[in-house]
C-alpha cells in the first residue's frame, strides 16, 4: 500500500496516541512525579541524625527510580529543615502539602516536631511514616489512621532495657537529661523492672540539664550508692561527655553502664568507648543479616562513603515500605495507600516488618549487646547481642485503649 505524506502523518499521530494510552507507554515518563515530603531537623544537635536519615531515604528513592519508578512515574524527595522547632515543622509540612503537592510524608527527627507534623498529616489526610521520633504518644494517645512507625517506641526500648538489665542487677542508679522523654523512659523502665525483678530498685536519680558540660557532681552522686548498673537516658554529646568524664572516677571498673547508644556515638568515640557498656540500638548495621541488609550496606557505603547509622537504615526502610504500599494500592490516593500499608509485609535490612491495626506500630524490636573492640571496624561494636522482639515489649491492646481513655 502506498503511504502518502498525509497518510504517514495520520499514522504517526495514531501511533503516538496509542503509546500514550498504553500501560507503560513512553509518555508515562512525562507524567508528574510522585512527591514525598520530608520535614526534618537538619539544623541543631540532631543534625547528623537527620542527614543520615535523608541519605537513607534518598538511597531508596534512587533505587526505586532506577527500577522504573512507581506506577510508571518518577519519585521525588522534597526536604525541609524544621530546625528542631515544632512551629517550623507545622508550617513546612503544610507548605509541602498545599504548595509542593506532596503525596505522602516521612517524619522528622525530634519527637516534639513529629507531634506537630503528624497533626498536619492528620488534617490533610496524608500518609506519614515515622523513621526516627519514638515518643509513644504518636501512635497511642495521638494516633490517627494515616500515621505509621518503623521505630521502637521509647516505651518499648525502656521495657527491653529492663528485661535485659533488670534480671541481673538489684541496685540500679539512673541518669537522664531533665526533659519529657527521659522522665517517661524511667517510668516505663520502673514498671517493667517491677515485673522482671521485684527485688530490684532505683537507688539514685540524677537529672542534669540537656547540654550539661560538667557531670562530676552527678557521677559522685550515682557512685556513692554503689550501684550494680547505671541506667542512662543520655544521648549524643551528653552521653559522650558523661562517658569521658566518668573514666577518671573508675566508673567502668566499679560498675556497668547501660544506655541507648547510636552509631554516631560509636563513631565519635572510636577506641575511647569503654568495653562492656550495655548498649541498646535500633538498627545496628553490623548486626543485620541477609541479602537485603548486605546489599543496602554496600550501596549506602558506595554512595555516602560511610557506614549507615540506625537513622539511615530506618529511613531507607520507611521509604521502601511507602513505595511498596503505593504499588500495592495501584494509586497515590491517601486512603488507598493507608489501607495497603496496614496490610504490608515488608522484608528489608532488619527483616520482616508489618503494622498492627490498633496503633500502626511496626514489628520492630530492640538490639542490646555489650561494646567491644572490632577487628573489622575502626570503632567499637556490640557483641553478645540479644534481640528483644516488638511483641514482647509493646503495649497490649488493653493498655492502648486505656491510654486513649476508651471506656472511661
Amino acid at each position: 500500500m502506498l503511504i502518502t505524506r498525509v497518510h504517514f502523518r495520520a499514522f504517526a499521530h495514531l501511533f503516538c496516541a496509542a503509546a500514550i494510552l498504553a500501560p507503560g507507554g513512553f509518555a508515562m515518563a512525562q507524567e508528574k512525579p510522585i512527591r514525598v515530603g520530608l520535614t526534618t531537623d537538619l539544623t541543631g544537635v540532631a543534625g547528623s541524625y537527620a542527614r543520615s536519615n535523608v541519605n537513607g531515604v534518598q538511597l531508596a528513592v534512587d533505587q526505586i527510580n532506577a527500577g522504573g519508578g512507581l506506577l510508571g512515574r518518577k519519585v521525588e524527595l522534597v526536604v525541609r529543615d524544621s530546625q528542631l522547632k515544632p512551629d517550623l515543622g507545622t508550617s513546612h509540612t503544610r507548605d509541602l502539602i498545599t504548595r509542593e503537592n506532596v503525596d505522602a510524608l516521612i517524619g522528622p527527627t525530634s519527637s516534639a516536631v513529629a507531634v506537630a507534623v503528624s497533626a498536619v498529616a492528620k488534617q490533610y489526610k496524608k500518609p506519614i511514616i515515622m523513621t526516627i521520633p519514638n515518643t509513644p504518644r504518636l501512635t497511642i494517645e495521638m494516633f490517627h489512621p494515616y500515621i505509621f512507625s518503623v521505630v521502637p517506641s521509647g516505651l518499648m526500648e525502656a521495657r527491653a532495657m529492663a528485661e535485659i538489665v533488670g534480671r541481673g542487677a538489684s541496685r540500679i542508679a539512673f541518669i537522664g537529661a531533665d526533659y519529657e522523654a527521659a522522665h517517661q523512659g524511667l517510668k516505663f523502665f520502673k514498671e517493667r523492672l517491677a515485673q522482671v525483678n521485684p527485688s530490684a530498685g532505683i537507688v539514685a536519680e540524677a537529672w542534669p540539664k540537656l547540654g550539661e558540660s560538667d557531670y562530676s557532681s552527678y557521677i559522685t552522686q550515682l557512685m556513692s550508692t554503689k550501684p550494680d548498673v547505671i541506667f542512662s537516658y543520655l544521648w549524643g554529646a551528653d552521653l559522650v561527655g558523661f562517658i569521658k568524664q566518668s573514666k577518671p572516677y573508675g566508673v567502668f571498673q566499679k560498675t556497668k553502664l547501660a544506655s541507648l547508644v547510636f552509631m554516631d556515638d560509636l563513631r565519635t568515640m572510636g577506641v575511647e568507648m569503654p568495653d562492656g557498656v550495655i548498649a541498646q540500638m535500633r538498627a545496628p548495621f553490623f548486626a543485620l543479616e541477609g541479602d537485603s541488609a548486605a546489599t543496602f550496606i554496600e550501596q549506602y557505603r558506595s554512595n555516602y562513603k560511610e557506614y549507615p547509622a540506625d537513622w539511615a537504615v530506618m529511613g531507607y526502610e520507611g521509604m521502601q515500605i511507602l513505595a511498596q504500599s503505593i504499588k500495592k494500592a495501584g494509586s497515590i490516593d491517601s486512603a488507598a495507600v493507608m489501607k495497603a500499608m496496614e496490610k504490608i509485609e515488608y522484608k528489608g535490612p532488619r527483616g520482616s516488618i508489618a503494622f498492627r491495626a490498633i496503633d500502626h506500630q511496626g514489628t520492630v524490636g530492640s538490639y542490646i549487646g555489650t561494646t567491644a573492640k572490632s577487628e573489622k571496624y575502626p570503632f567499637k561494636v556490640l557483641t553478645n547481642i540479644k534481640f528483644v522482639p516488638a511483641e514482647r515489649i509493646w503495649t497490649t491492646p488493653a493498655e492502648v485503649q486505656q491510654a486513649r481513655g476508651v471506656g472511661k
